[in-house]
């Protein structure tokens, strides 16, 4: 998602631009350190003379204004380190602010530099570092393009600095292995180097010209290390998984797996290090020894001592086997760790331990995991029995004995037909001898119908169902219920982000609207914001009881769908304690209505997985405009695996993929999704077990044909296949041979006596393709939306996927459908092409550029003002109540204007202006505008700018908004 709260650096000045192409990016080139700089924040070794100085640094917003005083900057490397040397002219001194300390602190709030480095290129994610004059540090990783960060990264580096006369100096060294450099790393990455001044007159500068805050990854510099041999850094490591914690010898052991690939190009001899580090105390577990080759991967388990229970960070360091000082690979992941004997896991029924009044179940099963010591284990049995909550001790209702335990147990109790209420499934582990080892519960509901006639649930494969029939969600966030109302909507769910600050009567009011819409949302359970503005603190019980209160306050309205419970947490950072108790409360609350839980990373995804029902992860690929996608675009695959993963089929998977375009955030060189990218993380999302689709943003829709036509589409085909989206994949069913295999996503499918394979190339180049399919699918196959049939032959299929492409095969001419998406693309192309109109001279590939007198925090998107869209997004101003406002257009070469028109539902009085002089001359006046197209001429004049004017709105309007700003010679 886009955070209504980001930590941006934003322009102190009070005017900002936005140009159509992002320029092209300076280049910084390293120097090699014979021997490495001494770090203390003075550049007097001989290393830094024989480096290059970079400057020229820019105010931020205002990228022809020179930063006054000016700072500049050298790069260092050797094998193990990038150094950066940096010198920040002050003639104030003495006026420097630096009071803060401590590590990862508000440091950006004293006078600092910030120095942003992405390893790959890719100007995606990247790292994060800053440093005051007292030489405190802060680090983090970022990613949607600068949008979300991560302080929780740390990375071990050093920097010092030192206080000068007339300037201030800084010098850092950042290990290479600390920066998670992979295969991808072979090129020139990207730098920046900016500087906050808060010392005389305050001022936000950079190296690299930037707009609209110092997270423009698209604008850094590349940087370039010439000769550089960092290969052996290049390691991809997966998260670790089956991890348990374990008694053995009187001592905790921490347990798991990872999954670790050689992409050095070498075989090498390694060892992984295992350490957990807590509070100071880093207990490292046997090094795991190996010979890995290039490009080989391969499984290890491993073990580790725990310093104590909780909270704690797992380090896992690759080096040398031969020369422990010789280190490779190191990533640091935070975990909560606390030892469990046993502990048992329902399996069925599969959903919240309850038992539903549309599902029939007659035996409960679930697994039992032991982590007992082996002299414990040796002889252990279980007594297993279900009894009536309250009733400990009192009569069972069912019974069972199970003599062999292992580490992990299946247990299968018959209860018959259960009674509606409240059990308890208990599982007594005993010795031989018949001395209990422990006794571990797990709470079993058997619920009436649901009192509003709406029961939301997930069956064993984690399908949702309503009133025990499958759903499909598949909408938008943001999608006002009014459009979901429209009898063509193709939509069947929505998402809302307002009702925490709603109270319960304007909550029901909004739900209201929804249900007479006759669909439904899901929507923040939180009574106010202010509980959402606690992410780092335990649940106390008076909000676990106000939270309570609220959900027994909107439950019954049957407008609800799920909860939605948090949005990206690993941002905040969020306690994983207290989002697992949120969801612990309002499951408690309400059987009836599911908990979304969204992720923005990996990471996130495993550590809050237990913080709702359906894992929903935002995998955003970042298109680029001329481009691609700015990461791969198989990132929508790799989410759902870890989705998969960390919660081990026992949770639902849904999606949250990128419909908008990141340029609309101030992100440089971004673009929306095309059709055939829509498409793409679609079905990649299905392929990979995704069983719910909720869009970010509808709010963009309207102003892309490609999202605004190809959304509807995309809702219409996935709803006709619902029945095979909705189902398992087939395992191993299909054999892909390709010239890149890796990029061919397949999965077959199975419902109603028909079959469907799924096919996505992930590739940016057209693959030819060989799929071996079963017998069932060797007859003629309909291609879904396509408007053609195939045939195998001898039960091989050759087809040809394009850059990007999905080809859908269905065994029935039915499930192909009607509409077409050659005829979709006709449709989008004209469409695009009718956003330039003849004449105008303001079109966005006229090379235009966008500045105004100030911008609101949302709902703001300027550069959409030249996009031939007069509706939906707009400039709105950040003044409210202040006039005058402007708005402004300036082109790299004069035009010659007689005619401009202007689209706004707000604006009454306003003039229009062209240079002159010392400022700008007024050419036309307009006044009681009352229409939303508002034209206005004058005597055409040559100017390579004109201004809006802005000095009195509409009866009851507060704020400037224009929705386009067109311009034509006559």
């Amino acid at each position: 998602m886009i955070k209504r709260f980001l930590y941006l650096l934003l322009a102190m000045a009070p005017v900002a631009t936005w140009a159509g192409e992002a320029p092209k990016p300076p280049r910084v080139v390293a120097t090699r350190a014979a021997v490495a700089p001494k770090i203390d924040g003075r550049l007097d070794e001989a290393a830094w003379q024989a480096a290059t100085w970079y400057g020229s640094f820019t105010q931020l917003d205002q990228v022809t204004v020179p930063a006054n005083p000016q700072t500049r900057f050298k790069v260092l490397f050797d094998d193990s380190r990038l150094y950066f040397g940096i010198e920040c002219s002050e003639p104030n001194i003495t006026e420097l602010r630096a009071t803060v300390r401590e590590h990862d602190g508000p440091v950006h709030r004293d006078d600092c530099v910030e120095i942003m480095i992405d390893p790959t290129g890719e100007r995606v994610e990247y790292y994060h570092f800053t440093i005051n004059p007292l030489g405190a540090r802060y680090d983090a990783e970022l990613r949607q393009g600068g949008h979300v960060r991560s302080k929780e990264w740390n990375c071990d580096w050093v920097a010092q600095a030192h206080i000068g006369e007339q300037s201030w100096q800084v010098e850092a060294a950042i290990p290479f292995v600390e920066l998670g450099l992979t295969g991808k790393s072979t090129g020139a990455w990207a730098l920046n180097v900016t500087r906050e001044r808060q010392a005389g007159q305050p001022q936000l500068s950079s190296f690299a010209p930037t707009t609209g805050g110092f997270h423009q990854p698209a604008l850094y510099a590349s940087l370039e290390l010439p000769g550089a041999t960092l290969s052996r850094y290049f390691w991809k490591m997966e998260r670790p998984f089956e991890a348990s914690v374990a008694r053995e010898e009187g001592r905790l052991l921490y347990r798991a797996k990872l999954h670790l690939t050689n992409q050095t190009g070498r075989l090498l001899p390694i060892e992984l290090v295992p350490t957990l580090v807590q509070a100071g105390k880093s207990l490292a577990g046997p090094p795991v020894q190996d010979m890995l080759d290039a490009g080989q991967g391969r499984e290890y388990s491993f073990t580790a001592p725990l310093p104590g229970e909780g909270n704690q960070t797992l380090v896992l360091t690759v080096r040398d086997r031969r020369d422990p000082n010789r280190v490779y690979c190191v990533r640091s992941l935070p975990v909560t760790l606390d030892y469990v004997p046993a502990e048992i896991v329902v399996t069925r029924p599969a959903y919240r331990n309850s038992i539903y009044a549309t599902e029939k179940i007659d035996a409960i099963e679930a697994t039992l995991r032991l982590a007992l010591s082996p002299e414990e284990m040796a002889g252990a049995r279980a007594l297993v029995s279900l009894v009536p909550e309250g009733q400990a001790g009192g009569k069972s209702v069912a019974t069972a004995r199970i003599d062999k335990l292992e580490a992990q147990t299946q247990l299968r109790l018959p209860v018959g037909a259960l009674g509606e209420g409240s059990y308890l499934l208990q599982v007594a582990v005993q010795e031989r001898s018949g001395k209990q080892i422990c006794v571990v519960t797990a709470p079993i509901r058997k619920l009436p119908p649901a009192p509003n006639g709406h029961e939301w649930r997930f069956d064993e494969q984690m399908v949702l169902r309503h009133n025990g029939e499958p759903y499909l969600p598949f909408g938008w966030f943001s999608i006002p219920p009014a459009e979901m109302a429209r009898p063509d909507c193709p939509y069947t769910a929505m998402q809302t982000y307002n009702t925490q600050y709603q109270s319960v009567e304007q909550a029901r009011a909004f739900l209201d609207e929804v249900a007479a819409a006759k669909t439904y949302v899901t929507l923040y359970p939180y009574p106010s914001s202010k509980m959402m503005n606690a992410w780092g603190e335990p649940l106390s019980d008076d909000d676990a009881k106000a939270l309570a209160a609220r959900i027994d306050a909107l439950k019954d309205h049957p407008g609800i769908l799920a909860w939605y419970m948090a949005d990206e947490p690993e941002l905040r950072p969020a306690l994983p304690e207290r989002t697992r108790r949120l969801y612990q409360v309002v499951a408690d609350a309400d059987p009836y209505h599911p908990c979304i839980m969204l992720n923005d990373t990996i990471a996130g995804i495993h550590k809050y997985a237990d913080g709702g029902d359906i894992l929903m992860p935002d995998p955003y690929p970042c298109f680029l405009k001329g481009g691609y996608a700015a990461q791969p675009i198989e990132k929508v695959s790799a989410f759902m695996k870890a989705a998969r993963e960390a919660s081990g089929g026992r949770k639902a998977i849904w999606i949250t993929p990128q419909g908008f375009n990141y340029g609309d955030y101030g992100r440089a060189g971004q673009r929306g999704p095309n059709l055939t990218e829509l498409r793409n993380m679609t079905y990649q999302a299905v392929v990979y077990g995704a069983t719910g689709f909720l869009w970010y943003t509808f709010s963009h829709a309207g102003n892309y044909p490609d999202i605004g036509l190809g959304m509807p589409f995309l809702a219409r085909e996935v709803q006709r296949l619902k029945a095979f989206v909705l189902s398992p994949d087939v395992p191993d069913a299909v054999r892909v041979n390709a010239p890149k295999p890796e990029h061919i996503h397949v999965s077959l499918r199975r419902a109603g006596g028909q079959s469907v394979l799924f096919a996505v190339n992930t590739a940016t180049e057209t693959q030819s393709v060989e799929l071996t399919l079963p017998r069932e699918m060797a007859r003629e196959l309909h291609v879904v939306s396509e408007g053609r049939t195939v045939t195998a032959r001898d039960g091989r299929l050759r087809e040809t996927f394009a850059p990007y492409a999905v080809h859908i095969y269905a065994t029935s001419a039915a499930l192909a459908g009607q509409e077409r998406l050659a005829d979709l693309q006709r449709a989008i192309d004209a469409a695009n092409a009718a956003r330039k109109k003849p004449g105008n001279l303001a079109f966005e590939d006229s090379g235009v550029a966008v500045s105004f007198s100030s911008k609101s925090t949302y709902g703001c998107t300027p550069e959409r003002v030249v996009d031939g869209v007069t509706t939906n997004m707009l400039w709105q101003d950040g003044t409210r109540d202040q006039l005058p406002d402007w708005i402004s257009l300036t082109w790299p070469a004069a035009q010659k204007i007689g005619r401009v028109v202007t689209y706004s539902p707000t604006l009454a009085d306003f003039e229009i202006q062209v240079p002159g002089g010392e400022g700008w001359r007024t050419v036309a006046t307009v006044r009681n505008a009352t229409t939303d197209a508002i034209e206005a001429t004058f005597a055409p004049v040559e100017t390579k700018a004109i201004r809006l004017l802005i000095t009195r709105l509409r009866q009851g309007e507060t704020l400037s908004r224009v929705w386009e700003i067109e311009a034509y010679e006559k």
